[in-house]
């Protein structure tokens, strides 16, 4: 066969995501809401490839007829990280918490002792997983397209810097499935719809009118949250599926959210040190003046549209940040001391 002489673009791969079509495990059908990536990495397929105990049946070599390939309940992972727009934050949040939107909010329950539970092919709107959609270069004749249901975000990150990209807000997303993509099937004959790239993107000024650590005013540097929130695929016969999940269990063993916020430091912050050692040994760790750390658009956060809070948190780590003018990167973990412990709005 000749060399193929066409060439192509890193950014004609495309990656969207939507919720799961009406059910758990059955892939979105609409036009997916693309993501502007900073780079496209495929998932990984940990399907699973069994040699025969015996060892090669001939030769020095394992034979071809010592092999064999399933992918019945292997999971599926991948990540993928870009600017997050207004159309990503309530798919994206939503997922990462396992918490509904109400009235453009999202509250999470740090007193709650309940973890989320849902069944694969549930029909209800919480327990809806994500389809994430994977567009290659091809057109209708190749086969570089997929779609994987079921996805769960384990992990999700926000940054965002002033002095980098207009201070726009970046996010990366790591998740995983566990529903069947069966073996020999073609990954897709034709592209998955995308919409358009969005201009709604969400800017750390957004939230630039009140920001504080420890009840405590600060000017914030730079920004990072990360909501580390883990599940279990309990079970192997979802919906009479081979393979696929009975149950998925949330936040085993629990729902980690840290702020890591950058800010100038001053004397406002001084005790912040003192917060870090704790008062004595064998006492617990101490938990900042509430709220722990905040930032929004409005000094009544629930009265403004955008805004990201943690009620109730404790300082894990902190250090200088030698810049043009001294800073202090602070490492704050909420705590599930209120029944609002995680506040993130965005309407």
């Amino acid at each position: 066969m000749a060399i193929d002489a066409n060439f192509f673009s890193s950014k004609e791969l495309t990656v969207g995501v939507g919720l799961d079509a009406t059910n758990v495990g059955t892939p979105f059908a609409g036009d997916f809401t693309q993501i502007e990536t900073d780079s496209v990495t495929f998932p990984t397929f940990n399907d699973i490839k069994i040699e025969r105990r015996g060892g090669s049946g001939s030769g020095i070599m394992t034979a071809t007829t010592d092999m064999f390939h399933y992918g019945k309940g292997a999971t599926i992972e991948g990540s993928v990280s870009g600017y997050m727009t207004d159309e990503l934050m309530a798919i994206l949040v939503s997922n990462a918490t396992g918490v509904l939107v109400s009235s453009g909010a999202f509250t999470v329950n740090g007193q709650s002792t309940a973890n989320h539970t849902f069944a694969h092919h549930a029909t209800s709107t919480l327990a809806n997983t994500l389809t994430f959609a994977y567009n290659g270069i091809g057109a209708s004749s190749l086969d570089d397209c997929v779609k994987i249901a079921g996805c769960v975000i384990t992990s999700l990150t926000l940054t965002a810097d002033p002095n980098e990209d207009g201070g726009r807000m970046r996010f990366e997303a790591n998740w995983i499935s566990r529903t069947p993509i069966a073996i020999g099937s073609t990954y897709g004959t034709s592209l998955h719809g995308m919409a358009d790239y969005s201009a709604n993107y969400v800017f750390l000024s957004d939230y630039s009118v009140h920001n504080q650590i420890a009840d405590t005013d600060v000017l914030i540097k730079s920004f990072s949250l990360t909501i580390e929130n883990p599940v279990t695929f309990a079970g192997f016969g979802g919906n009479a599926t081979d393979g696929a999940p009975q149950t998925y269990i949330r936040s085993i063993p629990e729902m980690v959210i840290t702020a890591n916020p950058v800010v100038k430091y001053d004397t406002n912050l001084d005790a912040l040190w003192e917060k870090v050692r704790g008062s004595g040994d064998g006492v617990q760790a101490e938990t900042l003046t509430s709220p722990a750390f905040e930032m929004s658009d409005n000094a009544t956060p629930a009265s403004g549209s955008r805004a990201i809070s943690i009620t109730d948190g404790t300082v894990t780590e902190m250090a200088w940040d030698e810049g043009e003018y001294l800073g202090v990167s602070v490492s704050i973990k909420a705590r599930g001391d209120s029944s609002t412990s995680f506040y993130l709005k965005h309407s």
